[in-house]
């Protein structure tokens, strides 16, 4: 019978030391996925006017440029109490025009680059570029540079880099090429490459204040 005690002895701690070790390693910690705050919907939509202000989505009106966010009032000003609050992480201001811009290109062109709104550009990147200048009745990266005019900017946001992105990709002497970069997150995915398109540096550009 002592024999049989110490046996049993033996054995206890360990099947123990085995069942916490299961139990340690069945409970996984699951990473939850980024929720990203992006473009508010009034804003994103173009052909739109919510406000009868005669500015029409994100091309035009100022208030949708100056804050585009989900969390804000779109084509009506956001106050600065309002903006920036959300627990979430903001789309980087570039990524947002990157999916804003292939969007329109969906939309308007059946996602082809090919003859698109009387263009002919071989890559995405020189469309964008294109868009920014002929499109948008403010330059990108002047909405940039006024939304990051401080770092927090006046809605207490991090500056992620847009301004400096936009340089890299359209105020280059050579004529961009290939997809557009990304900073952290776009929800749409490239425009294929326009094989008979023009490979130069999109022309008539206007410059913009």
């Amino acid at each position: 019978m002592s024999d049989n005690k110490g046996f049993q002895s033996m054995w206890i701690p360990l099947i123990i030391f085995v069942a916490l070790g299961a139990a340690v390693v069945g409970v996984e910690s699951v990473a939850q996925p980024v929720q990203y705050v992006g473009i508010e919907n009034g804003c994103a939509d173009y052909t739109s006017d919510t406000d009868n202000d005669g500015q029409y989505g994100f091309i035009e009106d100022t208030s949708c440029q100056e804050y585009p966010y989900s969390d804000g009032l779109g084509e009506t000003d956001t106050p600065l109490g309002l903006g920036g609050q959300s627990s979430n992480d903001y789309q980087p201001y570039f990524d947002l025009t990157v999916d804003f811009v292939r969007n329109f290109v969906q939309i308007e062109c059946g996602g082809n680059l090919a003859g698109c709104v009387g263009t002919n550009f071989q890559y995405e990147s020189q469309f964008y570029c294109w868009f920014s200048m002929n499109i948008m009745t403010a330059e990108f990266g002047t909405i940039f540079d006024k939304f990051w005019q401080s770092s927090p900017n006046q809605y207490g946001m991090i500056n992620d880099g847009s301004s400096n992105v936009f340089v890299n990709v359209c105020k280059q002497l050579t004529s961009p090429s290939g997809d557009l970069p990304i900073i952290e997150h776009q929800n749409s995915e490239p425009i294929s490459e326009n094989e008979s398109g023009e490979g130069g540096k999109p022309s008539g550009e206007r410059p913009r204040e």
